[in-house]
């Protein structure tokens, strides 16, 4: 599907097998970077979806699959690296590993299951976003039409922490569903509702 960075959190020896069924991609397994833990992985992403079949209370709003190619493409000026991030293939992310991460998505299924083949799921989400590339294509043109709202190069990022700062100064602690439920919807906004964002906050910052 075009993708070649693969990062493995905590991986067990490479085995003779994997090259086995790597077909035509060699060269992925051997330029895997390896990390301790999925804190680590994470450090140098900018916007991480993780990826669940069960629902856990960490996470209230998830993204289908063509959602996630939306709220990826949405975000070209105000991300730098993205990741999907994948649990074990027996019981997939636990609920602090989807705390760590900043979406959520799962596969709409007509019967609920613990968790789904890995490699069916990759393969799946590897389809759907190769096939962004003409929404990006799309979101590229549309940057020629003048908007109302300045976007300045924001990051999604910078929008995170600015949000945070004004949540902590409210007294709105991590745990209250007030501050997941803007976190989450943060993960939808697009360049231009980073952009407006950014601008509320702010100018609310400078009023408290």
């Amino acid at each position: 599907m075009g993708f070649t960075q693969l990062w493995l959190v905590n991986p067990c020896p490479l085995q003779p097998e994997a090259y086995w069924v790597a077909h035509e991609s060699a060269e992925i397994l051997d330029q895997a970077r390896h990390f301790p833990d999925l804190a680590s992985a994470l450090e140098n992403v900018d916007f991480s979806i993780a990826t669940g079949a069960r629902r856990r209370l960490e996470k209230d709003d998830y993204l289908s699959p063509q959602e996630c190619v939306q709220a990826l493409a949405g975000k070209r000026q105000s991300v730098t690296r993205a990741a999907m991030v994948f649990g074990r293939e027996s019981s997939g992310l636990t609920g602090d590993e989807m705390a760590l991460c900043d979406a959520a998505t799962t596969i709409p299924l007509a019967v609920t299951q613990p968790s789904l083949n890995l490699a069916q799921a990759v393969m799946l989400y590897a389809w759907e976003l190769s096939a962004a590339n003409a929404t990006l294509n799309e979101c590229a043109a549309a940057k020629h039409v003048q908007q109302s709202v300045e976007i300045n190069s924001p990051t999604y990022i910078a929008a995170s922490d600015q949000m945070d700062h004004l949540l902590t100064t409210l007294n709105v602690q991590q745990h209250d569903n007030a501050h997941q439920w803007a976190r989450e919807a943060l993960a939808r906004c697009n360049d231009r509702d980073l952009g407006l964002l950014m601008m509320l906050l702010r100018r609310i910052g400078e009023r408290l």
